[in-house]
Formats: C-alpha cells, structure tokens, sequence
C-alpha cells in the first residue's frame, strides 16, 4: 500500500451489498483513509455528504448514474488510489443461473454481460485518469471462481460464467495497460469465496462448505489489498491471494 498512507482516496462500488456494505465499515474504521466515494443503485436514506463520505447512485441500468460518478471525480480532481467493485448479477428480475442450455435467453445474458463484465470496465474507464496520479493505486474487482474456464467441472449457470469470464480478460487487458502508466498500479480480479449475502443465500443452504460472514469476507479483501503488489496485476486471485485458473 502507498507509503502517505494519511491521504488515500477510495472509490467502493456497491456499498449497499452484503460484501460491499461490510467493506464500507470497515474502512470507515481506519484511520488512513482521507475520503471514501461509495456508490449504491439507491443510496436513499444514507448520509449522503460527509466530511470523509460521499454516497452517489450508481445504478448501472441508468447511464446518467455513470456520468453522475464521472462528473464527481472530475469535481475532486485528486488522485484515486483505491477502485473496490463488488457489484454483480446472479439472480433477480432476469432469472437465476441457467441449468441447461435451453434456459439460456438473449436477455438474460445481456444483463448479466452489462452489469458483471461491461460495468466494472466502464467505471474503471472512468476512474483511469485519477488512478494515474495516484502513487501505487490498487483496484479490487470481484469476480467468481466459476468464472474460470479452467476450473470448469460441473457447467451449468452460462450466463454467469460467461459474464465472469468476459470480466476477468478486460481486468487481464486493462492491468497490461495500467503497467505503462509508470506508476506502480495494480489491477486484480478477486473471487471473495462463498459468502452471506443477498446474492448468494438462494445457493448455500444445502452447502456443507465453510460460508463466510460478509464482515470476514471484507476483512480478507481488505488484507489482500494491503499486501498487494504490481507483481499481482493482471492476476485473478481469492481473498486470501491465492491464484485462481484462468
């Protein structure tokens, strides 16, 4: 992490989930955090200016909710030197996870490519310029081991492993880009292991694997972007930095 630890600036997407929501607390916790931008698809109700928080709506259906987030880094025009995105789709008003190839519908997998692959990329797309300035900046973008094509035993859940997949080449890609910028960047895909979540409580119930609380999980994230290193862009790791197949 950045040797002027007393003036990081964060940028934590999906702060209102069951991961993004126990990141938020804890990083409120530390002392080494100058600022923190969190962003929700409905922030009301939540303290939306601070001294050291701002909310914004970021609700990737409304692409004036990106601009929203556009227009505030160039209003603070300080370097960035944390990106923490832990939005996703895996089940909601599009369906769930596919079990065959005939459940597979065009609309469900162009909502699950729009908000798990193309959404984290257009943030990070947004944040480049502020990333640039930063001193070793390190962006955190959750992903999914059945994202990887390698790992791939049991099929099934198409458009999720699809979209995953699709995620993890553009971090792969814009890490090979962040090593020209000089600076010492880092850019990892994370799987953050099994947790509880609003996302993932359809699927654990009948799991006998270890499932992790949402605080647990944000304290092993948190710990990996402590350690991280520009030796680890372009990785696909879990929380506990372990590398991942791609």
């Amino acid at each position: 992490m950045q040797s002027n630890s007393s003036q990081l600036r964060v940028l934590l997407v999906g702060a209102q989930g069951g991961i993004g929501g126990a990141l938020l607390t804890q990083l409120r916790q530390r002392n080494d955090i100058s600022h923190i931008t969190a962003t929700a698809r409905d922030p009301a109700g939540s303290s939306l200016t601070t001294r050291t928080l701002t909310w914004l709506p970021l609700d990737f259906r409304r692409p004036e909710d990106l601009d929203g987030l556009t227009a505030h880094l160039e209003k603070a025009d300080a370097p960035l030197d944390a990106v923490i995105c832990t939005t996703g789709y895996l089940h909601g008003e599009y369906g769930g996870p596919e079990k065959s190839l005939g459940q597979l519908t065009p609309e469900t997998l162009a909502h699950t490519y729009a908000v798990n692959a193309a959404a984290p990329l257009q943030v990070l797309a947004a944040c480049e310029p502020y990333l640039k300035r930063a001193d070793a900046p390190r962006v955190l973008v959750l992903s999914a081991q059945v994202g990887s094509i390698g790992d791939n035993q049991l099929g099934g859940w198409y458009s999720y492993r699809m979209a995953k997949a699709a995620l993890n080449m553009g971090l792969k890609t814009a890490a090979i880009e962040a090593a020209r910028w000089r600076n010492r960047a880092a850019i990892v895909a994370v799987h953050p292991g099994t947790t509880v979540s609003p996302l993932s409580r359809p699927f654990i119930t009948r799991r006998r694997a270890p499932v992790s609380s949402a605080a647990e999980t944000a304290s092993r994230l948190l710990e990996l972007w402590a350690r991280l290193t520009p030796a680890d862009s372009g990785s696909f790791l879990t929380s506990d930095g372990e590398t991942l197949p791609w």
